[in-house]
Order: structure tokens, then C-alpha cells, then sequence
């Protein structure tokens, strides 16, 4: 029996590789599993390229998409080719061996497998072909075949394609079961089945961002569709409209940005999602948000490369301008959940932060974290605080001065219809009273006042997560997705008997220096790990005066653990003496 499994089903765009990915994901949770599926998948709108569903099942909580695949279930023969490296020894591969043309005429298929890895042979196109009549069945024969060999039970996966493709689609599904189960018996994968987690979520990053906003009290959407954000406005215009909100999609990111802080100006809350190119597009927006002192709340869905760059491969490399992404000195916040469960509490805490401190909040998320589907408990409502923006009293209304200086940098913020609340909200600079300014005294009163807020959003809801050794001689830093990764190989490393810590920032900007500075000072040597080429987050680190070295990744795919072990294991080993 195993506990854990990784399981990887690829072919091209149109095998229904993405589609049978979420089933088994959800099949094995509701066979009492914890579960994480990570897909990879061209970005041409043609439809054609390899694409992978990689699914990590366990009896406890998973926190990375895992390393070598333990069973590969291949659904035409370049998938055997492209993926036969990242099998472990010992792992086995579902494969069509008899594989049919583009004329339909069948052939013989026997890939070589590396010394260790097993192979089983199911005809999954001459089945759903020739006996179906339809090649768009033969993922679910595989999924047939790999319930047998797992010892999944038939009936979940049964009721679960059924409800999705109908009663007729259980042929395929079950021919596939009954063809592997009339083979020799394949040993070593079978599953230890567990009492079903129905207290469990399957959520994606972007489902549950979507939910945090409701949960926030986002009454207007606006966005423009770019992956891999899209799912978030997707999933808002269908659930948006039930709690008396709207989403809108708008002509561009420009558009967006501004409809956000329009919205924001009458008084609702709202948010926009986008990935690294529409982020270039509202940074003048978030700009005037900042100068204008509006709330907003912007998620930034990062994907690989400048540019169109890799649409729907992962990266952490709009950290840049996320934080400096401005003409002049534009504050804002910035902050990176890690996990799913984080993607809820984090978007609710932005929304806190864009209202208490009246300035722009980016949320940090990436293709991995936003896309991945995985197990998550349900969300704990009852501590949850909802910030109020500061209103003018009666008081405060006669002579009313928006921007009045005060020790903390907050105004009262007076909505339309407000009686004596009436001011100018502009991008140029102006006085206590809206009205424009040029003069310099003013100027830098002004820009103080606007840079005071950032020690607000310091709360300790926003803290650095660290683990690890409470002795530690060597650490890791990081932020956002790679943090699952890293807890794995720090526990790897502190269970060989290597002293380990990790810490991982939630709030990027604003930076909690003292807490990084204290967890750094005992250290010799701290890596940052990070999913990009230059070492962006490193280069904030050694700007605050936090030396470190930056180990990174720009392969447009999440770390794997023993990356970052090894990558400890040389810090340790190359560290300087006591």
C-alpha cells in the first residue's frame, strides 16, 4: 500500500488531458485523500502543444506538486518521449500500445523504458476509437485503466464522469478498468483508501481569491480577460450578481484600473485581476490611486516573461513593478499569499488595508498558486474583521479638507452626495483642500503624508511564517508559491539533522525589516528562493541592507523539493566556520 502518489496524465490540447486531471483530483479526494493538481498547457488559441495534469495525492496535506512521477499515464506516444525523464525508478507508465494513425489504421507501440520503470500497455485509441467510435473517450479509458491499478474505487470515478459527460461516457471508462484488470497484477501503487474528507474544499489560488472579495464586500468587478487571471472574473460573474454586486468587462486594463477607482471614489468596494502585461497597462492608474489617496485592491496573476512571454507557465518576476512600477513616488502595498487557504484570508486583509489606509494593495499570486486545485479546509469565518474607511463627521464636513494632514497620514474620505464633502480628486498634486499645488513646501508635506500610511498596513495579520530549527545556522527566504517547496526540503533537511529555518514574508511592501533582519543576524548564510531569473526579491532584501544570496529558477515551472534541498545542502557545506 502507498500513502502518497504523483500522478501525471499528458498528451496534446484536445486529449482531454485538463479534463481528466480534475476528475481524478477530485475523485481522490473524495476517496479520502489530500490532493494538489498542477496542469501545464500551451497558450495557443489553436489548440495544439503538450499539456500535463499532475496530480499529488496523500494522507496528509500536500504542499508542493511533488517531485518525480510515480505513475505516468500517457495518452499518444510524444507523451511518453517528453516525460520519461521525470519518472522515478520503481514508477510505472500507462500506455497506448496500439496507437491508430491519421487514418484511423492501427499500430504497434513499445516505448523504451529506463531500467526500473514498468509499463502497461491499454489501447486506448483503438478502444475509444474503434469500439466507442470517438477518440475524445480514450482519456477515460485511461482513467479506467489507472482505477484499476491504484485500487481507486469504480464507483467514485464512475459517478464523477458521469455527472460531468453522462451515463453513455461510463463505456470508455469502464472497458479501460476491465482491460488492466484482466492483465497480471501490478503491484506497489495501490492507494490505502480513507473514510472520505467531507469537510474538505477543493479550491484553486483564484477561487479562493474570488471568495475572499465577496467575503470582503466587493460590490464591482472590472477586468479584461488575460490568463492566467481570467478564471477569478469568470468565476465572479457567475457568483458576483447573487450578493448584489457586478462584474464588467472592460475594453482594456486602462479601463479597468480606472473603473476601480471610480467605483472606489463613489464609495464600493472594488477590484481588478490581471497578469504581468495589464499590470504594465494600470500602473498609471494605480499611480492615481495613490496620489488621490482611492482604495483599490489589485490582483496580479503572474505568468513567465516580459512581454506576451509564456501565458500560461508560472513565474515570480513582476515583483519589480509591483512595488517601483510608477513615475514618481507612487506608494502602495504589496502582498503574496502562498497557499490557496492564504489566497482567501490574504484578498480579505487587502481590502482591509486598501480602506483603513486609503492607498492601492497588489496581490502577488502566480499561474501555480492560481491555477492549482487542491484540498483546503473551510474557511474560518469567525474572527474575521471587516475595515471601515474613515469617514468625515459633521465637524469635519464644515470646511471640508480632504487631504488634511495628520500624524498618520489618514484623511477622512467624504463619498458623493456627502453634504459639505464636496473636493477635487485629480492626478496633480494639491493642497489640503484638493485644489492644485505646485508649491514645494506643500509638495513634500504632501508626499509624506501619502508614504506615512505604509507603517499602517504593518499588522499582525500580515507577518513573515517562519519554520524550521529555532537553532538554525543556515536559511531560506522566499515568498509566494515556492513556499510548499521550501517547507519540504527545510523539514528533509532538518530531519537529517541540518540546521534549517525558512521565514516567509506575506507583506512584500512595506517590509517587516526588523522581523527579517532579526531572523537573519544569527545566520551564516541565507538563500532566497525565488521564481525568476534576476533575484528580484533579493535585490529588495540587500537594498534594506539584508545580505543573502539568491538561488532562482526561470524555467516557466513551479521548484521542485530537492532543488532546494541541495541548493541548503550546498549553503551548508560551503558556509564559513563558526
Amino acid at each position: 500500500m502507498s500513502n502518497t502518489l504523483v500522478i501525471r496524465i499528458a498528451g496534446t490540447a484536445g486529449e482531454g488531458v485538463l479534463s481528466a486531471g480534475n476528475m481524478l483530483n477530485l475523485a481522490m479526494k473524495r476517496a479520502g485523500r489530500h490532493t494538489m493538481l498542477f496542469q501545464s498547457y500551451g497558450a495557443e488559441v489553436r489548440g495544439d502543444g503538450p499539456s500535463m495534469a499532475q496530480v499529488r495525492v496523500s494522507d496528509s496535506p500536500v504542499l508542493s506538486q511533488g517531485d518525480d512521477v510515480d505513475i505516468l499515464i500517457a495518452l499518444n506516444q510524444d507523451a511518453v518521449s517528453l516525460n520519461l525523464s521525470e519518472i522515478r525508478k520503481g514508477g510505472l507508465v500507462i500506455y497506448d500500445g496500439q496507437p491508430l494513425d491519421t487514418f484511423g489504421s492501427q499500430k504497434t507501440f513499445t516505448p523504451s523504458l529506463p531500467v526500473g520503470v514498468r509499463g502497461i500497455s491499454v489501447p486506448l485509441a483503438s478502444i475509444s476509437y474503434q469500439k466507442l467510435n470517438s477518440l475524445v473517450s480514450k482519456n477515460l479509458v485511461a482513467l479506467g485503466a489507472f482505477s484499476a491499478v491504484s485500487g481507486l474505487p469504480f464507483e467514485i470515478i464512475a459517478d464523477i464522469v458521469k455527472a460531468r459527460f453522462g451515463e453513455k461516457s461510463l463505456s470508455a471508462l469502464k472497458m479501460g478498468h476491465d482491460h488492466v484488470t484482466e492483465m497480471a497484477s501490478i503491484t506497489g501503487f495501490k492507494l490505502e483508501m480513507r473514510n472520505a474528507l467531507q469537510d474538505m474544499l477543493i479550491l484553486s489560488g483564484n477561487q479562493a481569491v474570488s471568495m475572499g472579495a465577496i467575503v470582503a464586500g466587493v460590490k464591482v468587478f472590472a477586468g479584461y480577460p488575460i490568463t492566467p487571471a481570467t478564471d477569478i472574473m469568470e468565476f465572479l460573474a457567475a457568483e458576483l450578481p447573487k450578493v448584489g454586486g457586478r462584474v464588467i468587462q472592460t475594453e482594456d486594463e486602462i479601463s479597468a484600473v480606472c473603473t476601480v477607482l471610480g467605483t472606489s471614489f463613489a464609495g464600493s468596494k472594488a477590484m481588478t485581476a490581471t497578469s504581468g502585461p495589464g499590470l504594465s497597462l494600470m500602473v498609471e492608474g494605480i499611480g492615481l490611486a495613490s496620489m488621490a489617496e482611492v482604495p483599490a485592491v489589485i490582483v496580479d496573476v503572474q505568468r513567465a516573461g516580459p512581454s506576451t512571454g509564456m501565458p500560461t507557465k508560472t513565474e515570480q518576476s513582476d515583483l519589480n513593478i509591483a512595488i517601483f512600477g510608477s513615475h514618481g513616488d507612487s506608494p502602495r502595498i504589496v502582498l503574496a499569499p502562498s497557499t490557496v487557504e492564504e489566497c482567501f484570508y490574504l484578498t480579505i486583509e487587502a481590502f482591509n488595508i486598501a480602506e483603513a489606509c486609503q492607498i492601492p494593495v497588489l496581490i502577488l499570486s502566480d499561474q501555480f498558486l492560481g491555477q492549482r486545485r487542491e484540498t483546503v479546509s473551510p474557511f474560518d469565518m469567525s474572527g474575521l474583521k471587516l475595515a471601515q474607511r474613515l469617514k468625515p463627521d459633521t465637524e469635519e464636513l464644515k470646511g471640508y479638507k480632504r487631504y488634511r494632514l495628520t500624524d498618520n497620514g489618514l484623511s477622512p474620505l467624504a463619498v458623493p452626495g456627502m453634504d459639505g464633502g464636496e473636493h477635487a480628486a485629480t492626478g496633480l498634486e494639491h493642497r489640503e483642500d484638493g485644489s492644485p499645488s505646485y508649491d514645494p513646501d506643500n509638495h513634500r508635506a504632501m508626499t509624506a503624508k501619502r508614504w506615512k500610511k505604509l507603517e499602517l498596513a504593518k499588522l499582525d495579520s500580515v507577518k513573515p511564517v517562519r519554520f524550521g530549527a529555532a537553532d538554525a545556522l543556515v536559511g531560506v527566504i522566499g515568498w509566494g508559491s515556492t513556499e510548499g517547496a521550501a517547507r519540504e526540503a527545510v523539514s528533509k533537511a532538518n530531519e537529517a539533522g541540518l540546521k534549517v529555518a525558512a521565514l516567509y514574508p506575506k507583506l512584500l511592501n512595506p517590509l517587516h525589516t526588523d522581523i527579517i533582519e532579526a531572523f537573519v543576524r544569527p545566520l551564516k548564510k541565507v538563500v532566497v528562493v525565488e521564481n525568476n531569473y534576476s533575484g528580484q526579491f533579493t535585490a529588495v532584501l540587500r537594498s534594506h541592507g539584508i545580505f543573502c544570496e539568491f538561488f532562482t529558477l526561470c524555467e516557466g515551472r513551479p521548484f521542485k523539493v530537492d532543488e532546494i534541498l541541495k541548493r541548503i545542502e550546498e549553503a551548508i557545506n560551503s558556509r564559513l566556520p563558526i
